[in-house]
C-alpha cells in the first residue's frame, strides 16, 4: 500500500478487546507486524491494549470497518475524511 506521497505504508491487522466492553474487534495498525508491544494505536484512532491472540480470537473477532475505510481510502490515494 502506497501513501499520499508514494511511500509503502505497511499495516498488519490484530485482535483486540475493546477496554469498556471486552469484545475483540480485528483492528489494523502501522508497521510491519506485532511486536510484542503491550499497546498502541489502531489506524482508526483507538488507544487499546494488545497480547497475544487465540485462533478463537482471529476466527471470531470481526474486521474493523473503520480501519478497513481508511486503509480502502489510502489504497485509492484519496484523502483522510
Amino acid at each position: 500500500m502506497t501513501g499520499m506521497s508514494g511511500e509503502i505504508r505497511r499495516h498488519y491487522w490484530l485482535p483486540t478487546p475493546n477496554p469498556e466492553t471486552g469484545a475483540f474487534a480485528r483492528h489494523a495498525f502501522r508497521g510491519r507486524r506485532w511486536e510484542s508491544q503491550p499497546a498502541d494505536t489502531t489506524v482508526c484512532g483507538r488507544d487499546v491494549a494488545m497480547a497475544k491472540p487465540s485462533e478463537v480470537d482471529w476466527c471470531t473477532a470481526p474486521t474493523c470497518l473503520e480501519c478497513n475505510g481508511i486503509l480502502i481510502r489510502e489504497q485509492r490515494g484519496e484523502r483522510p475524511r
